[in-house]
């Protein structure tokens, strides 16, 4: 069964949301109805004739004979969000023959992809063919030149910056840091200029924002010094740092060149935050064969929609392919990418925080610059603090993690746990857990709640 978090995760665009939330109205739908593999009805637009709507809930995808090019359109977000809403109002059984028309071509595209190919002559190998290189992350010599002198002046500002003392920060203006940073995008170092740009942000985030800065300088001058001496760490190591400095990784080459890891997927939860004009959205998998995390994350420019159709709490069957590095986290659906259906439950196994923490820790060993770690804790209660915040208390350790101060699913838990403990799927920066999905756990009748 849908549910409405899960129809807007496939709306991208703000207006189109909008207008759906508009539209996701009875009376304004006629011919409506659903199988267990789509949805379909009639919308009443401005003309004599209704749009015609529909969706295949196997990928999911849509179609309108609306002129909209966008997908979902308002009228497949409308009808998306009814179905989400009130599902019984889609009462019809037989898919319409405009519909099974669509359907079926999906069906023959779809089995054409995925029919085995013939089998071909067995090439003849060279009698001293090497083997091809494990993939990694190429660097022209001309720019990796450039940008090495950039590290090397970001290593001098940082040491001044130490040397001067931590209390005067206060005074720089903002110009400081941005002449510095724009330095480093000259230097064609993109992921150093945005690391440094976060800086001045952390005086505004709390009394202990020294020792923050202190840390978040620390890693600067880590991936910086690491940079300058590339050529001595390890190929998947170096393939991380070249990745963080701002190298980027074009998604067909990870496809091309890494194997890929087939499994049924779950989607735990996504996260989605606007960057300048851009919507950046992480969505954290798990494989249920494999037991291991992987991270989806894409771009969407103003009302496209993001290139992959995933939603909260669905299961996909087929490959990733992960981007090289020393903790492979970062992945790329392949083109057997299937939707199998939603579960209700969070399937990954999680554990207590004390499993968070160690598997933190080891993956931090890994890689020094990680932000955002997946994390399912189960059994756990939220309580709030003396401060005014919210914990999540392990029911049998009593071993507990706070919620990140910007979340505003704290009051939310409290309210669904009701003291009882439930399962909650995040990410831990280290310091708090930004709490993204939930399942409940039903109350025992016979016990009263922690209050």
């Amino acid at each position: 069964m849908w549910t409405e978090d899960q129809a807007r995760a496939l709306i991208p665009d703000a207006g189109t949301l909008k207008r759906g939330l508009e539209l996701a109205s009875p009376p304004k739908w006629q011919h409506l109805g659903r199988t267990d593999t789509a949805a379909w009805g009639e919308c009443q637009g401005s003309g004599s004739k209704p749009y015609q709507t529909g969706i295949d809930l196997t990928e999911p995808a849509f179609k309108c004979s609306c002129p909209s090019r966008v997908f979902p359109c308002k009228h497949g977000a409308g009808l998306l969000l009814l179905l989400a809403r009130q599902p019984q109002l889609l009462t019809g059984t037989t898919p319409p023959p405009w519909l099974q028309e669509w359907l079926d071509k999906r069906h023959d595209a779809q089995a054409k992809k995925t029919a085995p190919a013939p089998p071909a002559a067995e090439p003849v190998a060279a009698p001293e063919a090497a083997a091809e290189p494990a993939p990694g992350v190429a660097v022209a010599p001309a720019r990796l030149e450039r940008m090495q002198r950039g590290a090397a002046e970001l290593l001098r500002w940082l040491h001044d910056l130490i040397g001067a003392g931590l209390a005067q920060t206060e005074k720089l203006p903002a110009s400081f840091w941005e002449n510095q940073a724009a330095r480093l995008v000259d230097d064609q170092l993109p992921g150093l200029a945005a690391a440094l740009r976060e800086l001045p942000e952390l005086r505004q985030q709390g009394a202990d924002w020294p020792a923050r800065l202190l840390a978040r300088l620390g890693e600067l001058y880590l991936l910086a010094a690491a940079f300058g001496r590339l050529a001595e760490l390890p190929e998947a190591l170096r393939a991380d740092v070249l990745q963080q400095v701002g190298v980027n990784v074009k998604k067909e080459d990870v496809l091309a060149r890494q194997p890929a890891v087939a499994d049924t997927w779950q989607v735990l939860g996504q996260v989605t935050v606007e960057e300048e004009r851009l919507l950046a959205r992480r969505s954290w998998l798990w494989g249920q064969r494999t037991g291991r995390y992987a991270l989806v994350l894409e771009y969407a420019f103003g009302g496209q929609a993001f290139a992959t159709a995933l939603v909260p709490g669905g299961q996909y069957r087929g490959g990733l392919a992960f981007y090289p590095g020393a903790l492979p986290l970062r992945a790329v659906p392949t083109a057997d990418w299937t939707f199998q259906g939603l579960h209700d439950d969070i399937l990954d196994p999680g554990g207590a925080p004390n499993a968070v923490l160690e598997a933190y820790a080891t993956a931090l060993g890994q890689r020094p610059w990680l932000r955002e770690w997946p994390a399912t804790l189960t059994e756990v209660v939220p309580v709030r603090t003396a401060a005014g915040g919210v914990h999540l208390r392990h029911a049998d350790s009593g071993q507990e993690l706070p919620l990140h101060p910007s979340s505003e699913l704290g009051w939310e838990l409290l309210a669904v746990s009701g003291g009882y403990p439930i399962n909650v799927f995040g990410e831990w920066d280290g310091r708090a857990l930004l709490p993204i999905t939930y399942t409940g756990a039903p109350a025992p009748a016979a016990t009263t709640p922690a209050l």
